[in-house]
This record gives structure tokens, C-alpha cells and sequence, in this order.
């Protein structure tokens, strides 16, 4: 009767660790959910900070950065400096 007990307890912690292991490696524990959630955001946070309204995606090194901290791309930069050189 002992080992029938502690047969069904080794399996009751066999099946635990288990499904321990798989929800630690699917991320489904509320850590790295939120841990995915954050990289997510970052990722879409610096994609749209690349993306120029008129212009579409923009590369990292061809925006260009205003003294007040925002970015332009070069093109809208360019139409802007042009347009405030240009006879009334």
C-alpha cells in the first residue's frame, strides 16, 4: 500500500515539474509575458520613430535631429530648409 502511495506522489511531482518546465519555456508565466509585451513595444516604439509620415520607413543614419531632440528625415528637412530660403 506504501508504494502504491508513493508511486502516485513521484508521478503527481513528475506531472508538476513538467508542466513547470513547459510553461517557464512557452512564456506563459506573467515575467515573461511582460517581458515580451516590453521588447514588443520597444520594437514598435523605434519603427514608428523611424517612419517619416510623408516618406515611409526611414534608416537610422539618414534622419536628420532638430536642436529641440525630434528627428526629420532628410528629404522633409530638406523641403523645409529650402522653403525658408526661398523669395517671398
Amino acid at each position: 500500500m506504501g508504494v502504491i502511495v508513493l508511486e502516485v506522489l513521484a508521478l503527481l511531482a513528475g506531472l508538476t515539474g513538467a508542466v513547470f518546465l513547459f510553461r517557464a519555456a512557452t512564456g506563459r508565466t506573467g515575467p515573461m509575458l511582460k517581458a515580451r509585451q516590453v521588447a514588443n513595444r520597444r520594437a514598435i516604439e523605434r519603427t514608428a520613430s523611424l517612419t517619416c509620415p510623408v516618406h515611409g520607413l526611414q534608416d537610422e543614419a539618414s534622419l536628420v535631429r532638430l536642436p529641440d531632440g525630434s528627428t526629420l528625415c532628410a528629404a522633409c528637412y530638406r523641403d523645409a530648409h529650402l522653403d525658408e530660403h526661398l523669395p517671398s
